[in-house]
């Protein structure tokens, strides 16, 4: 798998919504995106918001993102700690990871992690106090469907939708609250998964960092961690409208691979070997999932996209070595600046990819002022000819 070719692109953000209630800014780096044909949808882990942007033509040959527009999640699903729009109440962060679009809904996923404080200006014993502090709360066990309406000129975000062919489409998440959800309390006992629900993201516990969607409900998870013994994981999951249409969405129990397989279960795991490396994102390319890897706990280290062949084909859980799992493009990964956070397909024609990557927490050749940032294009090939990395 060659890389032919790298150019930056333009995410142009509004200017009066660059500026997040933290301080932080949309265009000091964005956590998930998915282009759908001429719309790049895009979150950020320090809010409770979907970001719109459009494709715009700057000549015959390149174009950029602008046209910025904002859905506040809140109005469109509850949320289990909404905050309090009329005393202009931030809410809690959902520490948004994923995001992925399949059968005309946007689908929206958190991290599910704990979080651990860190000493911050605290010094002696107070700082070594606060590190002990770990939390389970707040809207990061999040994980929602939105519809996506072709309204006037733009797509747009609403609660209920009419298609075409008849079907009537609701907004909903999974059942939950601010500490645990329907797909946490599936893993509570599980042998691999289950002991690393309650340690922190950073201290490769339990961390949801990549989402893609699949027809009827299919969902594929990317864990940054935990990592076991250097293998990274992938979960399986099919979601549903629950019986009770105020109680959102549920999980499905899988469909077993053989008649000899264990009982029905509500998840598979899938195993991957990357080098020691997790899961940082994960997009759709036809039947084939592209899987952005990284550093499992903060540091340096490398930053692949690899490529499960015939993942959507594939029927039961996966072991999967490095040969299963070609490297298509290496990029930069330091420890603190420019960590390649998320991937999408923009384009594609005759076995060729346009890949964009975004960044998290860019330095300083990325921003474009007064509220723009550069991601990165990449032109691959898929065919099977292929050979190599870039």
């Amino acid at each position: 798998m060659v890389a032919r070719s790298t150019r930056n692109i333009v995410l142009q953000f509004d200017r009066a919504a660059d500026v997040l209630p933290s301080g932080k800014r949309l265009s000091d780096g964005m956590s998930a995106a998915v282009a759908v044909a001429d719309t790049l949808w895009l979150t950020h882990d320090e809010t409770i918001a979907i970001e719109r942007l459009s494709a715009e033509r700057t000549d015959a040959a390149s174009f950029r993102y602008a046209g910025h527009r904002r859905f506040d999640l809140r109005s469109l699903v509850s949320l289990p700690v909404p905050g309090s729009k009329s005393k202009r109440e931030s809410p809690p962060e959902a520490d948004f990871e994923g995001i992925s679009f399949c059968d005309d809904y946007l689908w929206v996923v958190g991290s599910h992690s704990a979080l651990r404080d860190g000493p911050g200006k605290k010094k002696g014993s107070e700082a070594i106090a606060a590190l002990a502090n770990v939390r389970r709360s707040g809207n990061r066990f999040l994980l929602a469907r939105i519809p996506v309406a072709a309204q006037g000129a733009q797509p747009t975000l609403v609660r209920q939708l009419k298609t075409k062919d008849g079907r009537a489409l609701r907004a909903a998440r999974l059942a939950g609250g601010r500490k645990q959800d329907a797909l946490t309390r599936a893993l509570r006992n599980d042998p691999h998964l289950g002991p690393f629900l309650s340690i922190p993201s950073k201290d490769n516990g339990f961390d949801i960092e990549g989402l893609a969607a699949a027809p009827n409900g299919r969902l594929f998870l990317g864990l940054r961690g935990p990592v076991l013994n250097g293998w990274a994981c992938i979960l399986e999951i099919h979601v549903a409208a629950g019986l009770d249409r105020n109680n959102g969405l549920m999980l499905r129990k899988m469909a077993r691979s053989s008649a000899s397989a264990a009982p029905r279960a509500l998840y598979r795991k899938h195993f991957l070997d990357l080098d020691g490396s997790g899961v940082r994102d994960l997009c759709c390319a036809g039947g084939d999932l592209l899987i952005l890897t990284g550093p499992p706990m903060r540091g340096k280290g490398k930053s692949q996209v690899r490529r499960w062949k015939g993942a959507l084909a594939k029927n039961g859980e996966q072991l999967l070595t490095k040969k299963q799992l070609p490297t298509l493009l290496d990029l930069p990964n330091r420890a603190k600046k420019d960590q390649a956070e998320g991937i999408t397909i923009v384009a594609r024609k005759d076995g060729r990819i346009w890949l964009m990557v975004i960044y998290d927490s860019v330095d300083k050749k990325r921003p474009v002022p007064p509220a723009g940032m550069r991601a990165t294009l990449h032109e691959l090939s898929l065919s099977p000819q292929a050979k190599g990395k870039s």
